[in-house]
């Protein structure tokens, strides 16, 4: 039987237990074996075949130049320094990347990208609505790596963000946006380095959703092999 992949997930020291579990579940579902990766404990990180950025709280404006005030999470500064260096660590490795919400916006400013500090700054009166389940219509680019993998250029995703991309980082691609508000982004010439703004670890039960854990697992055991 065939080694399976060992996916790192980056994640806080503390909290994030469902978006944990169910990002376990997708790997699992996908083929792939799963640990933790924090920064009071990331001895495994040497192993890994692939890497998520998991999602959690604002990203500290200073890291882009945004507005001390505009966070309404308790920011982490400890976890951002700590995903910083991963990504240093798997992109010099070319190692699979799949980022999720936070991991989105945190990719995109290690490529010297920015974010709107929050999603009021890109449109003071757009209405946001928060959910785990599909609420928002995500309309995906063609030609890039998420329409190939999701075979459609509209999908209906959940939400639960407060910052959004603004400038996008160098060498990275926009490949789907919901009313003007960037949603995906990828890397040309890289294995597999692809982030969405939402949470399809929560639509395990939608196909489209699951098939990023797929394609993502796939790459991973190409790395592997």
């Amino acid at each position: 039987m065939a080694k399976k992949p060992l996916i790192g997930i980056c994640l806080p020291n503390k909290g994030n237990f469902f978006a944990e579990l169910f990002i376990r579940l997708n790997l699992y579902l996908s083929g792939a074996k799963s640990v933790s990766l924090r920064a009071n404990n990331h001895i495994s990180k040497d192993k890994i075949d692939g890497m998520i950025l998991s999602g959690g709280s604002d990203i500290n404006p200073v890291l882009y130049g945004g507005r001390k005030d505009a966070h309404n999470t308790k920011l982490d500064k400890k976890r951002d320094a700590f995903e910083l260096d991963m990504i240093s660590y798997a992109v010099k490795r070319k190692i699979p990347i799949f980022g999720i919400c936070r991991g989105a916006q945190l990719l995109n400013i290690f490529f010297e990208g920015d974010l709107y500090p929050t999603i009021l700054d890109f449109d003071e009166y757009i209405i946001h609505q928060n959910s785990i389940f599909p609420i928002k219509d995500v309309y995906v680019k063609k030609k890039t790596k998420l329409f190939d993998i999701l075979k459609k250029d509209k999908i209906k995703a959940n939400s639960i963000h407060n910052q959004a991309i603004n400038k996008v980082g160098e060498s990275l691609k926009v490949t789907a946006e919901h009313e003007g508000l960037i949603q995906a982004i990828e890397k040309r010439n890289y294995p597999f380095m692809l982030a969405v703004q939402w949470h399809p670890e929560y639509l395990f039960y939608i196909k489209e959703h699951r098939e990023l854990f797929n394609d993502f697992v796939k790459a991973c055991n190409k790395k592997k092999g």
